[in-house]
């Protein structure tokens, strides 16, 4: 089934809420990412998708959602564009949030303040991003991640990705660590 994409914009969308009396109190929108776009799934059922995000960084965390009645562990970056709140949610495993925060920590002046645009794509059936922090394209902090692991368990081959998710744990904390360390 083709990719049918109904809206392709930078993503500058502008949340209004009845009643709403300072720009301060702008509820925060949830994004996701995929087939390459940024996903904003709307409260009708429709469906926008933008070519970026872009802001400032302002949180990392770790949190559990209930999907088919189990908890599943996502990635939430939350990125602030003037009044707009945006959270970005990934899960937990995906190969695209490894990519940002490697990315994110190679840039040893970022801040809270420091402006920053995610920018996913889609090449050959599989979702990249490309991450920039002041204009200027990051790489990886580093490219030598620990090796996944293979375990038998009651006679199946399993993928043990711990030691590896730790390590992109801990430089997930590096990077809020910073920011975190730079609000006013």
């Amino acid at each position: 089934m083709p990719f049918d994409i109904c809206k392709f914009n930078v993503l500058k969308i502008k949340v209004m809420a009845l009643g709403q009396l300072d720009q301060d109190t702008k509820r925060k929108l949830y994004l996701s990412i995929t087939h390459g776009k940024v996903v904003h799934y709307l409260q009708n059922g429709g469906v926008e998708y933008f070519k970026n995000v872009e802001g400032t960084l302002k949180d990392i965390s770790l949190k559990e959602r209930s999907f088919n009645g189990q908890k599943v562990p996502f990635w939430y970056l939350d990125i602030k564009d003037g009044a707009e709140l945006y959270s970005l949610s990934l899960p937990y495993i995906s190969g695209t949030f490894k990519s940002i925060i490697l990315a994110l920590a190679s840039d040893e002046k970022l801040t809270a303040d420091t402006p920053i645009v995610i920018e996913p794509y889609e090449r050959n059936g599989f979702t990249k991003v490309v991450v920039y922090s002041e204009g200027v394209k990051l790489d990886w902090v580093t490219k030598e991640l620990p090796p996944l692991k293979e375990v038998v368990v009651g006679g199946k081959t399993y993928t043990d990705d711990e030691e590896r998710m730790n390590f992109i744990k801990g430089i997930a904390h590096q990077v809020k660590e910073r920011i975190a360390g730079s609000k006013s």
